[in-house]
């Protein structure tokens, strides 16, 4: 659907609006989801705890750190293959696309919404979790002495994040593709994509290992193989494919927009 002439042009304050309608539409699975999971994290440290000496207490970092990642993944995959949730339903779709928006802002301010504002929060809330947890530790031990936050400036966190953009980007793209059940079609589509790029890289690589007498070499070891992609050239792919991914949502949002 066609946008006013007005409305065509790219302006920021409709992609903070945008952004906060998204928010207040899914406040409350949003936050509901959010205070469930520090909760079961918080359940999961404490019940040992309490069964154990005082001396015992896990830091939030050895104990915990992995867990809240994989929420943060977890949780942020669900919630993007949500987001365009009011385009597929028949009583809603007409308010999406009836807004005074262009599909580029309202593409800008969901991916914003669920990918840089979502990382933001949930980094926030981890470090308000280990401040919780080591809180509690530090009393229940009656000394202070291994007081460790989380710490979201280090290289670990640096690359879970980034790996976390390059899913986030197909799950993006899924939740605009995909009419329902977008989460578990886009889990089924990138596990048949993966299992097809993997089957035709090992078709290659064993006419690769063909020797001219025509003997198969099984010589190759994984590290002869993971030099064949040095680590920028790995960088480099990921961000290719996470914009491909990105631009391929967008041209599907367009079509959406102007159907």
């Amino acid at each position: 659907m066609n946008t006013p002439a007005s409305n065509r042009s790219f302006s920021m304050n409709r992609v903070r609006l945008l952004s906060n309608r998204y928010f207040l539409l899914n406040q409350k699975n949003w936050l509901t989801g959010l205070l469930s999971a520090a909760g079961i994290i918080l359940i999961i440290w404490l019940i040992p705890v309490l069964i154990t000496s005082g001396d015992t207490v896990p830091s939030f970092n050895s104990a915990l750190l992995n867990i809240a990642i994989l929420a943060y993944t977890f949780g942020g995959l669900v919630i993007a293959s949500t987001i365009f949730n009011e385009l597929h339903s028949t009583n809603t779709s007409y308010q999406f696309l009836t807004l005074p928006a262009t599909a580029t802002e309202k593409f800008i301010s969901a991916w914003l919404v669920t990918s840089v504002f979502y990382t933001i929060a949930i980094m926030l809330a981890i470090f308000l979790l280990s401040f919780s947890v080591e809180s509690l530790g530090a009393i229940i031990r009656g000394s202070w002495a291994r007081f460790e936050l989380f710490n979201p400036f280090t290289a670990d966190v640096a690359n879970t994040v980034s790996s976390y953009f390059l899913y986030h980007s197909v799950f993006f793209l899924g939740a605009i593709y995909f009419r329902k059940n977008n989460f578990l079609k886009t889990v089924l589509a990138y596990i048949t994509v993966v299992i097809a790029i993997l089957i035709v890289f090992s078709l290659l690589m064993l006419i690769i290992g063909f020797s001219y007498q025509g003997e198969l070499n099984v010589t190759m070891q994984a590290e002869s193989i993971s030099q064949l992609f040095p680590e920028h050239l790995h960088s480099a792919l990921r961000i290719l494919f996470t914009l491909l991914m990105l631009f391929l949502a967008y041209v599907q949002l367009k079509r959406r927009q102007i159907a």
